[in-house]
């Protein structure tokens, strides 16, 4: 079978070295494959990811396959598919509602539908017992712990010097995840003034698990972020400088995206007062929460104005506002419908 692949977070080179054929977005893939499958989270993103208009351009004849989460394929967009003959196969173990118990998928040809237990069966149950009593006798026996929880040990006093940063990078990992459009190949950290000073490994693993949150499948953490972007081929670059620059202490993250490099700095203010000080080559100074609208315009006469009336007859309030120091860029920050 030769495989056909989009992932935000591969790059194409490690997609070469798995003997995957990538593309650069889903809709590219539709028209060359006989399989569908998906392998990702349930967000907003992926929420009705194949649709009535995707299935159009799929093969006739084609099968589709989730084993996912129920909501990424549209169940309705499927049946169609089905009772028009553009599809000849649908196999499902997830649903947007479960459990299923009366989709007409369930009662129409050429659909396999299986109850999403897997963790529930018998055998599932006793293979946990088993590895959890394995666990407990390595630790008991030799010293060793697998599957940690939480990171190494670090001293309440170096956490607390840290907690600022953890969610500044955190955030910012966020942003830039949000930003580019996938493709990823390579990221540098740079950290700048007195958060150099620190031991910043676990503000790294805090951005990386911003990044990818949302992208994958599996859970996400600051224990195993770092480990599944770089085995993603993203490379990954970390930079200390002690010397200050406009704020005692910031980190700036680049993000290499199909040959474009996506910039963004970020500062704590106080404990937890996280600010989006520069993006691309503009300097701002925003709040780093909430949800943001970041928009690049001409800069003449009445455009924050209009701006303004476009969000006030959509019944949006607008907290805070900042802008470039060019005076083409603009954050806004939504706070209420």
């Amino acid at each position: 079978m030769r495989v056909i692949g989009y992932d935000p977070f591969l790059s194409a080179e490690q997609a070469a070295k798995l003997g995957i054929d990538y593309v650069d977005h889903v809709r590219a893939m539709l028209p060359r494959v006989d399989y569908l499958t998906v392998h990702t989270p349930l967000t907003p993103e992926t929420k009705g990811l194949i649709s009535f208009a995707e299935i159009e351009l799929l093969k006739p004849g084609a099968r589709l396959i989730n084993c996912a989460r129920g909501g990424i394929y549209h169940e309705a967009a499927l049946l169609d598919g089905l009772k028009s003959g553009r599809l000849a196969g649908v196999a499902l173990d997830v649903f947007e509602k479960e459990p299923c118990t009366d989709s007409p998928l369930l009662r129409t040809p050429g659909a396999l539908c299986t109850p999403h237990l897997g963790a529930s069966t018998e055998e599932a149950q006793i293979q946990v017992s088993v590895e959890a009593a394995e666990l407990l006798v390595n630790f008991l026996t030799t010293g060793e712990v697998r599957h940690a929880v939480n990171m190494a040990t670090i001293d309440p006093k170096s956490l607390q010097s840290l907690r600022g940063y953890l969610d500044v990078a955190y955030r910012l990992g966020r942003l830039l995840a949000q930003w580019q459009s996938g493709g990823a190949s390579s990221c540098r950290l740079n950290y700048q003034g007195e958060v150099a000073k620190l031991d910043t490994r676990l503000v790294t693993a805090a951005f990386c698990a911003g990044l990818l949150e949302g992208a994958l499948d599996e859970e996400v953490n600051i224990v195993n972020a770092e480990v599944l972007l770089r085995e993603r081929g993203v490379e990954l670059v970390e930079e200390s400088r002690s010397d200050m620059g406009a704020f005692s202490s910031s980190l700036t993250a680049e993000l290499v995206s199909q040959g474009r490099t996506f910039t963004a700095a970020a500062t704590p203010f106080g404990t937890n007062m996280p600010r989006l000080i520069r993006l691309s080559d503009y300097r701002l100074e925003a709040y780093l929460d909430g949800i943001l609208l970041i928009f690049a315009y001409q800069d003449v006469p009445g455009i924050f104005g209009m701006v303004g009336t476009i969000f006030g007859q959509h019944h949006v309030n607008i907290a805070q506002m900042a802008s470039g120091a060019r005076g083409r860029l603009r954050v806004g920050r939504r706070s209420a419908f």
